[in-house]
């Protein structure tokens, strides 16, 4: 972990950019992620979707709650992935409707919850 850092903050509501490449490749996306449905990071063609994840961040570092939020975005994608017969998702940061692409999502956290959006295009 460590690899998330902070942004920005005012109050309880602290931003953090975080490293894909360090969330895709851990043991939690080992066991959590479909390994048929390749994912990637950084651009989006085509027509899109968008999810928003929220995870509990009560007892658990920044990295950790911000890692599990953006897995579970993933996780979802794969699904309507696997739903549309697609063999690979094509993922942005999308928060407040502004693209982040590169190699770190960005991820907010408050007192009790983080939460990640990704807007995503199925290929």
């Amino acid at each position: 972990m460590g690899e998330g850092h902070k942004v920005h903050g005012k109050g309880q509501n602290d931003i953090y950019m975080c490293k894909v490449d360090v969330a895709l490749n851990s043991t939690e996306a080992k066991s959590a992620l479909d390994p048929s449905i390749r994912v990637h990071y950084g651009s989006t063609s085509g027509a899109t979707l968008t999810s928003r994840q929220i995870s509990n961040s009560v007892g658990k570092t920044p990295d950790e709650t911000c890692q599990r939020a953006f897995l579970s975005a993933v996780k979802r994608f794969q699904s309507t992935a696997h739903r549309k017969k697609a063999k690979s998702v094509h993922l942005v940061s999308y928060f407040d409707k502004v693209t982040k692409g590169g190699n770190e999502y960005e991820c907010h956290i408050a007192t009790f919850n983080s939460r990640v959006v990704l807007k995503g295009s199925f290929h």
